[in-house]
C-alpha cells in the first residue's frame, strides 16, 4: 500500500513502536526490540527504517542470517541508503563472506565517500582475506577523514609493523601519544620499535616518560631491563 494510502493514524502507530524498539534497544534488550518492530512492520510495511532497526537487533542477537534479510528489505525500499550497505557488510563480515562484505561496503562508500568507518571496516574485510595492502589503503582513507580517531591509527599502525615499515608505524604510534599521553600500551610499542631500530637513546627516554605516568607497570619493568642489559 503506498504511502499516501496508509492512515495517519497507523503511520503514527507505527512510529510509536518503531521508538518502542529503539529504546529496547538501547536497553540491550534485543528480543523486545525485534517484537516492536515487528508490530511496526505489521502497520506499516514499507518503510526501510523499521527493518534496518530490526535488522540491527537481529545482528545484536547473532541472527546473521536475519539481519541480512532485513537489510536487503530495506535495501530494496531504499537503495541509496548508505547505512544500509554498511550494516549489511558488517553482518556478512560476520558470516564469513567476505567478498560479499566487501562489495557491501564498497555501495556504501560508492553511496558517500567521506565516512571513515565505512573505509575501516572494508579494510578490515580485506585484511582478513589477507589483502594487505588493499587494506591499508582503507586504513589510510579513513584516518585522512579522521586523524583524531585511535583506533584507525592504531590498525594502520598494527599493518605497518606487519609489513616492516617500522618507520611509518612510529610515526602513526606518536600521534597516538600525543592523542592520549597516559596509554602505557603506545609508549611500550613505541619502546619497542625504537629498540628495533637501534635507537636506544630514544628508547630509554621513552620509558623513563612511560615510567612517570605507570611506574608500577610490569611490562615498562621488563623493557627497562632489557634496556640497561643492553646498554652494558
Amino acid at each position: 500500500m503506498p504511502d499516501e494510502e496508509i492512515p495517519m493514524d497507523r503511520t503514527d502507530k507505527a512510529d510509536d513502536l518503531n521508538e518502542r524498539g529503539i529504546s529496547f534497544f538501547n536497553l540491550g534488550r534485543y528480543e523486545d526490540a525485534i517484537k516492536e518492530y515487528t508490530k511496526a512492520i505489521n502497520l506499516v510495511g514499507n518503510d526501510p527504517d523499521y527493518y534496518y532497526n530490526r535488522g540491527l537487533a537481529y545482528y545484536s542477537l547473532k541472527m546473521l542470517e536475519k539481519s541480512v534479510d532485513d537489510f536487503n528489505t530495506a535495501i530494496g525500499i531504499d537503495p541509496a541508503n548508505s547505512d544500509y550497505y554498511n550494516a549489511k557488510g558488517a553482518a556478512l563480515e560476520d558470516m564469513k563472506r567476505l567478498e560479499d562484505a566487501v562489495e557491501s561496503y564498497s555501495k556504501a562508500i560508492e553511496l558517500e565517500d567521506d565516512i571513515p568507518d565505512f573505509y575501516y571496516n572494508r579494510g578490515n574485510a580485506l585484511y582478513k582475506m589477507g589483502e594487505i595492502d588493499r587494506a591499508l589503503d582503507d586504513y589510510s582513507r579513513a584516518v585522512s577523514l579522521n586523524s583524531v580517531d585511535q583506533i584507525f591509527l592504531y590498525k594502520r599502525a598494527q599493518v605497518y609493523l606487519e609489513l616492516g615499515r617500522d618507520q611509518d608505524a612510529l610515526s602513526d604510534i606518536d600521534e597516538l601519544i600525543k592523542l592520549v599521553p597516559g596509554n602505557t600500551q603506545y609508549r611500550i610499542i613505541k619502546i619497542d620499535i625504537l629498540t628495533r631500530l637501534e635507537r636506544n637513546d630514544e628508547a630509554i627516554a621513552e620509558l623513563k616518560e612511560a615510567l612517570k605516568v605507570n611506574p608500577n607497570s610490569d611490562e615498562l619493568r621488563e623493557r627497562e631491563h632489557a634496556l640497561l642489559e643492553s646498554a652494558d
